[in-house]
């Protein structure tokens, strides 16, 4: 490779190094250097801390507290499952719950239908609340069941809880899930619910449950906030993949 071949690294990369450096010397929750202070001490121009620190929030290392920027507590990492990421962060020891947001009654049209496979038309239930870790709002997940189904689920079920344990305990076997997994940005109500900024980048997943008669259980779109969660996945090889 000739020295013209060789990967330019930018004045923000750089600066980026340093604060990492920073950072492993301070402990979580505590206040970042300004943007200007930053700036002065490494002699570069605010636009270019700016572009570090912006990274360094998309990585986790920090986060945004009102006016304060502060060192971040450490991603929560779960895995990519069909089981519920309430029960998950549980058994990793984390403090797991629900925030309420709404319970809507709807209607569904030909699309909804079709995902649910009931009638234009049939009674659907939508659940929407944020899921928090350690008292920090991670994730805004809408889950919509046929209301039919599930008769009583909003006087019955308690939101702080897990809903699959609950669709568990009313019989439901999950058996099977297609998901789609994609990134994107909030937009200002759902920035607000997870109380990130609207340039945060998002995990964005949508699911299908099914049951082992293949019957649809749930439609659930789920908002995860990038900079605070990490997923991980376990694939195992058929063995007519092995030769």
């Amino acid at each position: 490779m000739s020295v013209d071949d060789r990967p330019r690294v930018l004045k923000h990369q750089v600066v980026r190094g340093k604060l990492d450096a920073l950072l492993d010397g301070l402990s979580a929750g505590d206040a970042v250097p300004s943007e200007r202070v930053l700036a002065e001490r490494y002699d570069v121009a605010r636009e270019t801390v700016r572009q570090a620190m912006r990274e360094l929030l998309v990585a986790g290392r920090i986060e945004r507290r009102g006016r304060t920027t502060v060192v971040a507590t450490p991603k929560v990492v779960l895995p990519l499952a069909m089981g519920s990421y309430t029960e998950a962060a549980l058994e990793m020891g984390l403090r797991a719950t629900r925030i309420l947001v709404d319970w809507t009654a709807m209607t569904a049209d030909e699309e909804l239908a079709g995902v649910l496979n009931v009638t234009v038309g049939a009674p659907v239930v939508q659940l929407e609340r944020v899921f928090t870790t350690d008292g920090l709002r991670v994730g805004l997940e809408t889950t919509r069941l046929p209301a039919d189904r599930y008769p009583g689920l909003r006087e019955t079920f308690d939101h702080r809880s897990s809903l699959y344990a609950e669709l568990r305990s009313r019989g439901v076997e999950f058996h099977r899930a297609v998901d789609s997994i994609e990134t994107t940005l909030p937009d200002a109500r759902e920035a607000a619910l997870l109380t990130a900024d609207t340039r945060t980048p998002m995990f964005l997943l949508n699911r299908v449950s099914y049951d082992r008669d293949d019957i649809p259980i749930e439609q659930r779109r789920s908002l995860y906030r990038g900079d605070r969660m990490t997923f991980t996945a376990v694939m195992t090889a058929h063995s007519s993949d092995r030769s």
